[in-house]
């Protein structure tokens, strides 16, 4: 009886402990992630850059040194190049979102010389840049200007193949994107390749996609579905046991809840909520059907207001 009864709190200690370490585990993570930002933005300041540049120079022998030992500056100096290289790549990686490029491949029987138009394009999630993607083009005519896709790593998930058949159609009758017909004018039914739309809509599904997993990834730690039971404490009951994406674009969302229900909402372009459906036991939830429907970004907020 006695060693029963004191297992009991033991077991409740226990499970506070882990709670309790999880979450100073997570501040620690974000004070490290805010030291590393304020360090960066301290160290490529204007202010702090001439105050290095002027104690350097202050430390600075009028006479020959014998030693070689570097000043007490030069550490900084270097961190502080090192920073405000790595600040202006991501300024440029955040303006400057797609980057063309020149490659040459190096089959000696490519098509063109082995001349590919390489186009790297840059997105960012949750605050990171994450892996770019690469599109290689090339023109597999002779004699032609038009051009095709020839590698890509973008996910097969991304229409590609229908965006390079609407803007670089390679068909009976298309024309490249710098050929014409002498008068300036485009002949009667001819398609016209348009690299510039081609990558802006590219960009735009790749940009897209990732903000919808990224709503999903953040629904799924809005209501703790990624965490184990034993670090979920005394919260909040759990209400929806699982949230994930219906298809491979992320265009449907499924939502099942504890109790039985299951719902599923479809996405537009614009990353907008636009039809919902929620069935359960009792036939359809209108309620939280109209709830659901909205921006993609408040469905969280909307789903805790209805449930709580």
């Amino acid at each position: 009886m006695d060693s029963t009864y004191d297992s009991i709190p033991i077991d409740d200690v226990s499970l506070q402990l882990d709670a309790e370490i999880s979450t100073l585990q997570s501040q620690i993570s974000a004070l490290k992630t805010q030291r590393s930002i304020q360090t960066s933005a301290i160290l490529t300041s204007r202010s702090t850059r001439a105050t290095l540049a002027r104690l350097r120079s202050s430390q600075k022998p009028k006479y020959q040194p014998t030693s070689t030992l570097p000043n007490d500056t030069d550490p900084l100096l270097t961190t502080t190049k090192t920073h405000l290289q790595h600040k202006q790549e991501n300024l440029y990686r955040a303006c400057g979102t797609v980057t063309t490029f020149r490659i040459r491949d190096p089959d000696p029987y490519a098509v063109d010389g082995g001349n590919v138009l390489g186009i790297r394009i840059d997105v960012s999630s949750n605050g990171k840049f994450i892996r770019p993607y690469y599109v290689m083009l090339n023109k597999p005519f002779a004699g032609s200007e038009l051009l095709r896709v020839h590698r890509h790593t973008v996910p097969p998930c991304i229409p590609l193949a229908a965006l390079a058949e609407n803007y670089l159609p390679t068909g009976k009758g298309a024309t490249g994107i710098s050929s014409g017909n002498g008068s300036g004018k485009k002949a009667p039914g001819a398609k016209t390749q348009d690299i510039r739309k081609f990558v802006r809509a590219l960009r735009k599904e790749v940009v897209g996609y990732h903000n919808r997993i990224s709503v999903i990834k953040g629904l799924r730690r809005e209501f703790r579905l990624d965490e184990k039971e034993n670090n979920k404490g005394k919260g909040r009951e759990k209400v929806i046991s699982d949230i994930s994406a219906a298809d491979a674009e992320a265009r449907q969302v499924r939502i099942e809840w504890v109790d039985g229900r299951i719902g599923r909402f479809t996405v537009d372009e614009g990353g907008s909520v636009v039809k919902a459906v929620v069935m359960g036991e009792q036939g359809r939830d209108g309620e939280v059907e109209r709830v659901l429907v909205g921006g993609m970004g408040g469905v969280g907020e909307r789903l805790r207001q209805v449930i709580y």
